[in-house]
């Protein structure tokens, strides 16, 4: 099942058209606003779907719980780390979850991307994680279940009901979409931004449906990191315990051989930098920025897919924040 919902929100991702390195970085610069039409576009259907799958109980997604190093303040987490992302975006002209269409597609910078995102992982299981330092010990149980269920939303935020702040969020992302869709209107795409956007937030109806998760791909990168160290302890230190999970791995399969599959049928491929302005990413950079992609996501608790796409729809003021960071940081 999740093999399948990572190719349905693979394909989506492809006939978007959102996975392209040169969308991502001038969307970065703002000098193409493709990738926030269908931006908000997802945003949007993907909380309809939520809503949808709560309704139906086919799931019970949950608001984001903030992202916290303990040093500065209770989002610092997900400052730092958005920020860090959107450097990496910048970079590499990708997300951990965009490298892999972009890998299907066969652009020459995602497979040296995918490295560093690996490498990432690797590095993130191993010392990042001792950066996400764990809270004073709660004095009591009750203290233990408030500390556990503390999931800001928007609406607790601004002190609405909860349909309210929803009807809200659907106004904001729907009037962004039209306004930019109206001052940028769409050139040489396969699929206008706003419908692939919708094309996303289906996927989001079909994770839910399949695998009772909100679509998000970094904790792929951390789950090979864990692998990764499980088997030089257990092979080189003698050390032999539990294998890690490499659950969400399977979703990562599956978006690579969903998007080259629609790539095969409909003939998309991606640029090998020859076309005129295009973005070519060198093999450095590519590398480099793949690390931060994946250590920034880890450090905010969310990727582009896990913060933008489902966390924002869930109203999570953790997903807010470590958003508005990755937009910051990739400018």
């Amino acid at each position: 099942r999740s093999i399948l919902s990572g190719a349905l929100f693979g394909a989506a991702l492809t006939a978007a058209g959102v996975y392209s390195p040169t969308v991502i970085i001038k969307q970065m610069h703002f000098h193409d606003f493709h990738m926030m039409k269908a931006f908000f576009s997802a945003a949007a259907s993907s909380a309809l779907a939520i809503l949808l799958a709560n309704k139906l109980q086919l799931s019970a997604a949950k608001p984001r719980i903030p992202n916290s190093l303990h040093r500065l303040a209770k989002y610092d987490g997900n400052l730092l780390g958005g920020a860090v992302l959107g450097v990496g975006m910048a970079l590499t002209g990708a997300c951990p979850g965009t490298v892999l269409p972009q890998l299907a597609t066969g652009i020459p910078s995602a497979s040296y991307v995918l490295l560093g995102g690996i490498l990432g992982g690797i590095l993130y299981s191993r010392y990042g994680k001792a950066l996400i330092a764990p809270a004073a010990a709660p004095k009591n149980k009750v203290d233990v279940d408030v500390k556990e269920e503390e999931r800001p939303t928007i609406d607790q935020v601004l002190h609405i009901s909860p349909d309210a702040a929803f009807v809200l969020y659907e106004t904001v992302c729907l009037g962004i979409v039209a306004v930019v869709s109206y001052l940028s209107p769409n050139e040489n795409v396969l699929i206008p931004g706003a419908v692939g956007g919708l094309l996303i937030g289906a996927s989001q109806y079909t994770s839910l449906l399949l695998t009772e998760n909100t679509l998000g791909v970094s904790t792929a990168y951390e789950q090979l990191g864990d692998l990764f160290w499980w088997v030089k302890d257990s092979v080189v230190k003698g050390n032999w315990t539990s294998a890690p999970s490499i659950r969400s791995t399977a979703f990562v399969l599956g978006s690579v051989i969903g998007s080259w599959g629609l790539g095969r049928v409909f003939g998309i491929r991606g640029g090998n930098g020859s076309a005129e302005g295009e973005v070519v990413i060198g093999a450095v950079r590519a590398v480099v920025g793949g690390v931060l992609l994946t250590f920034g996501s880890r450090i905010a608790g969310g990727c582009t897919s896990g913060h933008g796409i489902s966390g924002m729809s869930l109203l999570s003021v953790a997903s807010f924040v470590s958003v508005g960071a990755m937009f910051a940081g990739g400018m």
